[in-house]
């Protein structure tokens, strides 16, 4: 011991001076003291819930083989409408959305084609000469709603934002979650609408 100390005492600053160089490098190196510039706002993650592995939907209306379909989660309308034997003759699909994400037990309503001069066909919508039949939820443009009584441009567009947002309406009853559907307006409006 009395040989290791002199030997101690002679580098021990060289030691020293090593031991303060590698603390000044591994201070700088984690980024001790410098100013990391603006920091860039958190990125905002959006969770898309999961879609179920099957779905059941009821297809009905104007389809060559009306029933009740397992699709998979992430089908639209069209593929429903295929597996229900494809539109009739006389399906007016103009009136339904094919791109429409399907939604477990959503009933798909596939509207027949009203023709000039028929029982009912009337006149355009809103004309109020007649009656064409209940509306679709899942496929109505705003002005297909803005016929209904009751419902003007700002309500009609809240439906279409919140079909959108949700991804299609399941049923009649999903509509007293649209912000401006009272008690009221909803009992007169449910013998009007199919999902």
């Amino acid at each position: 011991m009395d040989r290791l100390a002199p030997w101690l005492r002679r580098s021990g600053w060289l030691y020293g001076l090593l031991a303060v160089v590698l603390a000044v490098l591994a201070w700088r190196a984690v980024g001790g003291g410098a100013d990391p510039g603006p920091v860039a706002p958190a990125s905002r993650v959006v969770r898309r819930p999961a879609l179920p592995a099957m779905t059941l939907v009821h297809v009905a209306g104007a389809v060559r083989k009306p029933g009740v379909y397992r699709m998979g989660g992430d089908s639209r309308v069209i593929q429903a409408v295929r597996m229900a034997g494809g539109p009739t003759g006389d399906a007016d699909l103009s009136r339904l959305n094919l791109a429409a994400p399907l939604i477990d037990g959503q009933q798909v309503m596939v509207p027949v084609r009203i023709r000039a001069g028929a029982p009912g066909a009337g006149g355009p919508p809103g004309s109020g000469t007649g009656a064409r039949g209940p509306v679709s939820l899942s496929s109505a443009t705003a002005a297909d709603l803005e016929a209904l009584d009751g419902v003007g441009p700002a309500l009609a567009g809240r439906i279409v934002a919140w079909r959108d947002s949700h991804g299609g309406f399941a049923s009649v009853d999903q509509l007293d979650e649209v912000p401006g559907i009272g008690p009221a307006r909803m009992e007169a409006l449910r013998p009007l609408l199919v999902p």
